[in-house]
């Protein structure tokens, strides 16, 4: 793995912690809705994840087809140009179901 793809690793598999952390301390999708600080971060942290995954050589994106870097990079954008049209159930949903297997997948190219 070059130098480029593990530091671009390195820091999405920060926002990815920090997506787990700031889902984990609402606790549920109402709370989640109620809290305007918590969707702001959680979609910022998303934002940036797009945003590294974008930055990532193709050949590598096609290697490891099991993660959708395109719908990751898609979100980025919907919430970049789109913030107040963003579903909160699906942002939930990726917080619940994606960003963890997102996680183990980071872990294990980062080898820890």
């Amino acid at each position: 793995m070059s130098e480029r793809v593990r530091s671009i690793l390195e820091h999405m598999l920060e926002d990815v912690q920090d997506v787990i952390t700031f889902a984990g301390k609402v606790g549920s999708y109402e709370s989640f809705c109620q809290d305007i600080m918590a969707r702001k971060a959680v979609i910022m942290s998303l934002l940036n994840i797009g945003e590294l995954a974008n930055h990532l050589p193709e050949e590598y994106i096609s290697a490891y087809t099991e993660i959708p870097w395109k719908r990751m990079i898609a979100m980025r954008n919907l919430a970049a140009h789109g913030y107040h049209t963003m579903s909160l159930s699906i942002i939930w949903d990726t917080t619940q179901i994606f960003v963890p297997e997102l996680l183990r997948f980071l872990r294990t190219q980062l080898g820890e």
